[in-house]
């Protein structure tokens, strides 16, 4: 009967023994409890995954042979997935985010729980599947450290660019939501927290992308005389159709947190372009609103928010043309603090633009240099040739905002020091010139301005040279492009009238 066993994974490839049983009982003839047995009694000629159970105490079984082949991964997924359970909840909302996620949102994502007894942590599923070779923790330009799937090496970069782009246009639009529920006294006006804030929001004990405490009466609690406050929570995903997949992680944990005693009534909420038939009604029969950017706030700012998407992976390769540039303040900027962000995201596509034209083709942004334990990341890299290295640290602020002098200090004692050192070490650059370069649209203080001078005048050029370009000379080198629409835009939402 051991042949039968080996037969089916030979078959069908690698298998949850529950699978396996239920073949013999169907085709065998056995009895459960004996199919199960025989299943366990194969040890030497199968192997068993390690770290990783299933409901039920079903194992994840399979040839020698087939170990890492495009079916085992593909199987551990399926089974992982179809089981539902808190591994597989974890992978679905990875693939649904293009199988690239921030280490931060993972904790959001998953829909696990931070802490809670009896449940595995983010923390706990992410080692476990790192543990098993499905996923790893990887460093990303533009994005920072990501969890991703171990079989997506070399694939990283290529989905960086749409990973990133969909993540600044979420930004915005969580500041939207921000603005729209203060605004509509949904919330306590101050107490709004996001997922871009130093610490994750909280509601009992899950991380959401967006949380604020209530205090409507249909939501609010008497405690022994006391007011105790309900809560909304609140994820996003925009990009693709979200489905059953990208929906039922977040239903796991509004769930869970119905269970909790000590968390007052909380509004629950997903934000995404488009549902899937079946993913919708599944968020309706579970009591969650499924929204959209436009039926929130209309379809200037939900064409707007898809707007940004598209000029953010197209400036990623090539220039932002400048009447694209204007449409999204035109449409965004009532959002408040979006004008801000945009401003200063698409400063970084501007200036990449201005130095593709005037200084080199050969533009990376924003390239990620290690020094041992140290890195920095660089806004934009231009390649001269074999003759030089130029690294350009963008601030897009308004013409009347001054740069903080902590951000500029980090920059100069920082960002340049570790940047020099792993060009250095760099195979292709090590004996090209190297110069940096700070260009700002806002105005820095004496001291930052000091800082520079004595810098400046303390380096070797033979090590490296620095620069420094505000406004008006930024302004110059647009002029040098000949690009009327580049200058015009420019000039209209960095410089003072």
């Amino acid at each position: 009967m051991s042949d039968a066993v080996l037969d089916y994974l030979s078959a069908h490839g690698p298998s949850l023994t529950s699978d396996v049983a239920q073949f013999l009982i169907d085709n065998h003839g056995l009895k459960p409890d004996a199919a199960r047995q025989r299943v366990s009694r194969t040890r030497t000629a199968v192997k068993r995954l390690a770290y990783i159970t299933f409901p039920r105490k079903a194992r994840f079984i399979y040839l020698q042979q087939q170990y890492g082949s495009p079916q085992y991964w593909e199987n551990l997924v399926e089974a992982l997935i179809r089981t539902r359970s808190a591994y597989g909840l974890a992978l679905e909302a990875i693939l649904q985010r293009g199988g690239l996620l921030p280490t931060k949102h993972f904790a959001i994502a998953c829909g696990a729980p931070m802490m809670q007894a009896r449940h595995l942590s983010p923390d706990t599923i992410f080692n476990r599947l790192k543990q098993a070779q499905l996923l790893d923790k990887v460093l990303v330009s533009g994005i920072g450290e990501c969890i991703v799937f171990s079989q997506y090496d070399g694939r990283y970069e290529s989905l960086a660019q749409d990973v990133r782009a969909r993540l600044i246009t979420e930004s915005v639009l969580l500041k939207a939501i921000s603005d729209w529920s203060r605004k509509l006294g949904l919330v306590s006006y101050e107490k709004v927290s996001t997922r871009d804030g130093e610490t994750l929001p909280r509601v009992g004990t899950f991380a959401w992308d967006l949380t604020a405490p209530s205090y409507l009466s249909f939501l609010t609690k008497g405690d022994d005389g006391k007011q105790k406050p309900g809560f909304l929570a609140c994820d996003i995903l925009l990009g693709e159709e979200v489905g059953v997949g990208g929906i039922r992680p977040f239903l796991q944990k509004c769930h869970s947190l119905r269970a909790l005693r000590n968390v007052g009534a909380t509004i629950q909420m997903f934000v995404a372009d488009s549902y899937s038939h079946d993913a919708f009604m599944l968020a309706k029969q579970n009591g969650i609103i499924a929204a959209t950017p436009g039926n929130l706030f209309g379809d200037e700012i939900a064409a707007g928010l898809k707007e940004l998407t598209s000029v953010l992976r197209q400036a990623a390769t090539s220039a932002i043309d400048p009447a694209r540039f204007d449409e999204l303040f035109s449409k965004l900027g009532k959002i408040e603090g979006a004008s801000t962000q945009l401003r200063g995201t698409l400063f970084e596509y501007l200036a990449a633009d201005i130095v593709r034209k005037t200084i080199s083709w050969d533009i990376k942004m924003n390239r990620i240099f290690k020094n041992d334990a140290k890195q920095a990341e660089v806004d934009v890299v231009a390649i001269n040739g074999n003759a030089s290295i130029h690294l350009f640290e963008c601030k897009g602020y308004s013409p009347f905002g001054e740069i903080p002098d902590n951000e500029f200090k980090r920059w100069l004692q920082h960002n340049v020091p570790t940047a020099f050192s792993a060009i250095k070490n760099h195979p292709d650059w090590k004996n090209l010139k190297v110069h940096f370069e700070f260009w700002a649209t806002g105005s820095l203080s004496a001291a930052a301005l000091e800082m520079f001078d004595v810098a400046k005048k303390t380096v070797k050029p033979s090590r490296y040279t620095l620069g420094l370009k505000l406004a008006p000379a930024i302004h110059a080198m647009c002029k040098e492009t000949n690009d009327k629409g580049l200058t015009t835009a420019f000039q209209k939402h960095y410089m003072k009238a």
